[in-house]
């Protein structure tokens, strides 16, 4: 990646990992966490699995569990720290 790109993306990051802490703690309401969570009533779609967010956020975070996640986004300041030193892996896929 050029730096160009690279500044982009960690900036794309940190307002995803922003989202999702501010949507997982409670604050943006029922509505927005059930979207998150994937609880929404919807026909299964087929074809290739796609790209989750929570999948990102635990690649971000190094965290395994979703339960983790929440857990460390009700602290705010603990999930402010996580939303400024995550690294993108070096293996993640941006297709």
């Amino acid at each position: 990646m050029k730096v160009s790109e690279m500044c982009l993306y960690k900036s794309i990051q940190k307002q995803k990992m922003a989202f999702a802490g501010h949507v997982l703690r409670g604050s943006s309401g029922e509505n927005a966490l059930l979207l998150l969570e994937g609880k929404m009533d919807a026909h299964v779609a087929q074809g290739r699995l796609r790209r989750m967010w929570i999948d990102d956020i635990k690649n971000w975070t190094k965290l395994d569990t979703y339960e983790k996640i929440k857990r460390n986004a009700a602290d705010r300041l603990k999930w402010r720290t996580y939303t400024t030193t995550c690294q993108p892996s070096a293996t993640e896929d941006d297709t």
